[in-house]
């Protein structure tokens, strides 16, 4: 979903420059939850960009986008089946990343970024040359009602430590034994603070292991992406691996601990006051970051 996230200050950039603009999105149906949390998206269309398609599922896609009768179509892919779609579909300004697919199909194109994309770059074309804005969210107030409620439960109701140990995008962790450390840590220094643990999809085992190995550690497994927020917004402070509950907390100015693969890799921009402190491995390994680095990086020592 870290995609998706980092594509919020182009929605908005968008509707800031059009007055009345409606803005429809196709993602793949793991990501279509994550839109819940911006307002300027009106519609999100189901679609496995990775799947081996149908001809009925690419053809009811193309009547979805021909139906709405767009003025404009962005494509973050290079894949041939989508710039003829997109070609196929009528919608006069058709614009993506430059490719062999995408040149020959599309109305316009942009170089692709030798770093991370903000993905504003894909609206100069259509004239809009403005920086993009600060990742943004908006929790939805239902969301915000059931994470309190599972805060309750768990006794979280005046503040906690909260921890993301992953997996990242790539499926990597930071190894087990290195958040006990830090998290015994907290318990020795700050014995009257909460810890909890995030738990999102393809982290139970390790989740598991940490409840085990730490004493009073509280697991909390938010079932939308909009309960993840309300939780990140809630703790004092976050020490996460790079993930899409990382942009979250920026965006939610959050106090936050951010361990990452490498300096390579951008964060969405942060709103003013940044909040976050983050721990790039020398080796792109999550794993050669030791724990005493971490805990240096909370308490403000000196590295």
């Amino acid at each position: 979903m870290e995609t998706q996230l980092s594509f919020f200050p182009v929605i908005n950039q968008i509707q800031n420059s059009f007055e009345n603009a409606e803005v429809s999105v196709v993602a793949a149906p793991s990501a279509t939850a994550i839109y819940q949390l911006s307002k300027g998206v009106a519609e999100v269309v189901p679609y496995n960009f990775a799947a081996p398609n149908s001809p009925a599922d690419w053809a009811n896609l193309l009547g979805i986008v021909r139906d709405r009768e767009f003025d404009v179509a962005i494509t973050l892919t290079d894949s041939w089946s989508i710039a003829l779609l997109l070609w196929l579909s009528g919608v006069p300004t058709r614009l993506g990343y430059g490719s062999a697919a995408n040149n020959l199909l599309l109305t316009a194109t942009v170089p692709p970024s030798a770093a991370a994309p903000s993905y504003s770059d894909l609206l100069a074309p259509i004239q809009i040359t403005s920086a993009p804005p600060a990742l943004s969210v908006n929790v939805p107030r239902s969301d915000l009602t059931a994470a309190e409620s599972l805060r309750q439960g768990l006794g979280l109701e005046n503040g906690y430590v909260l921890l993301y140990p992953g997996p990242t995008a790539s499926g990597t962790t930071y190894p087990t034994e290195s958040w006990v450390a830090i998290l015994k840590d907290f318990q020795q220094r700050q014995p009257g603070l909460p810890l909890a643990l995030l738990q999102l999809d393809g982290g139970v085992a390790q989740a598991a292991e940490l409840a085990a190995a730490v004493p009073d550690l509280k697991v909390l497994r938010p079932e939308t992406p909009g309960q993840t927020a309300a939780m990140i917004a809630a703790a004092n402070l976050l020490v996460a691996v790079e993930g899409y509950p990382l942009g979250l907390a920026i965006a939610l100015e959050v106090y936050t601990v951010g361990l990452l693969t490498s300096r390579e890799g951008t964060l969405p921009k942060s709103p003013e006051g940044d909040r976050l402190v983050t721990l790039a491995s020398a080796t792109g390994t999550l794993a050669d970051i030791a724990p005493d680095q971490v805990l240096k990086k909370i308490w403000s020592e000196d590295a």
